[in-house]
């Protein structure tokens, strides 16, 4: 199981990379739909590897993505 989670970490720091040069480029809405997706991923997969299951440290950052999604959704003008 640890290959999968390695591999699905990669393609979460790829999109995060991905997401903050999308920003760099004036692409800001995609930006931070790419970013708040791979920062998601990469709080799920640290929390299913943790051996301590406190689910503030699941909560908190996936809800900030969550939120960072919504608001990436609701830009005006965003091109």
């Amino acid at each position: 199981m640890k290959i999968a989670v390695g591999r699905i970490q990669l393609l979460a720091f790829a999109l995060i990379v991905l997401g903050i040069i999308f920003g760099i480029f004036d692409a800001v809405r995609t930006g931070a739909l790419l970013l708040s997706i791979g920062t998601g991923i990469v709080a799920t997969t640290k929390y299913l590897r943790s051996n301590r299951r406190r689910k503030i440290e699941l909560i908190l950052p996936v809800g900030m993505a969550a939120l960072l999604f919504v608001v990436a959704l609701t830009l005006p003008n965003a091109k």
